[in-house]
């Protein structure tokens, strides 16, 4: 039976949670404090984590930087449930490496749906091969920012490089996105600009898709650039598909 660890430091709260979850199949842990849910993760992990931001000794954005940057905890889905409902704030639990969030209060359909992201992404994450498309179009600048964490995260969790080496790619394609975003300030249409990602124990491939203007322009940062985020994560490999309009920036690794 798959367990969920509840962070709520709110008794009734974290019951109710703990009703859900269960309608769902799922054991449940409870924490009430950040120093409970560390050590209950440290004792056994839990298939996923739902985490309030407001807890009484460490903020719950900490708590998510801790798991975050431990390869046995990283790929545990993590779900911000926080009545801190400001954009800000979903954008910062993201960039701590929050894999969703949810507002309070929040719906049963939400908790569940959390619960169908949280199995596709650990299925996605066990493969041999993952691969994942990143579009970077849109206004949700959050979902970007979503995304790549799940990106860092991956390469730190099942590569031999070490958490430093993960974040410097994770910043690389922060940088790439927001070139993109600046071509599409610059233009009246909006171009497809698109990421794909291929990760195997032994190598990244980051595939873009998009105009040249803005595929000249990763190659200017990766070759030209040494101040740039995409040459400080040290890509071995740079290969350009002018008929297929793509650009792939390569990183090899040893295996894990």
């Amino acid at each position: 039976m798959p367990t969920a660890l509840i962070v709520e430091d709110e008794p009734e709260a974290n019951k109710l949670m703990g009703m859900l979850l269960r309608l769902r199949g799922y054991q449940t842990q409870s924490a009430f404090t950040a120093k409970e849910a560390l050590e209950l993760v440290e004792e056994g992990h839990p298939d996923i984590i739902f985490l309030d931001l407001m807890l009484p000794d460490l903020n719950g954005h900490e708590v998510c930087r801790i798991l975050k940057s431990t390869k046995g905890t990283t790929l545990i889905p993590l779900v911000i449930v926080t009545a801190r409902v400001a954009a800000e704030n979903r954008m910062e639990s993201f960039r701590f490496g929050a894999d969703d969030y949810i507002a309070k209060p929040y719906t049963p359909d939400q908790i569940f749906q959390a619960l169908e992201q949280a199995i596709e992404w650990l299925e996605q994450a066990k493969s041999g091969q993952i691969q994942e498309a990143v579009p970077f179009q849109g206004n949700d600048d959050g979902e970007i920012v979503r995304r790549v964490g799940q990106l860092r995260s991956l390469v730190f969790a099942r590569t031999s490089l070490d958490l430093e080496s993960a974040r410097r790619i994770g910043r690389a394609v922060v940088e790439i996105w927001r070139l993109a975003s600046d071509q599409t300030r610059s233009q009246e249409a909006e171009p497809a600009c698109s990421l794909v990602y291929t990760l195997t124990s032994q190598r990244l491939v980051l595939t873009f898709r998009g105009p040249d203007a803005w595929l000249s322009g990763i190659r200017r940062l990766q070759e030209q650039d040494e101040q740039s985020a995409v040459a400080a994560a040290e890509f071995d490999e740079i290969q350009s598909d002018e008929a297929g309009g793509s650009l792939a920036l390569i990183k090899s690794f040893l295996p894990s």
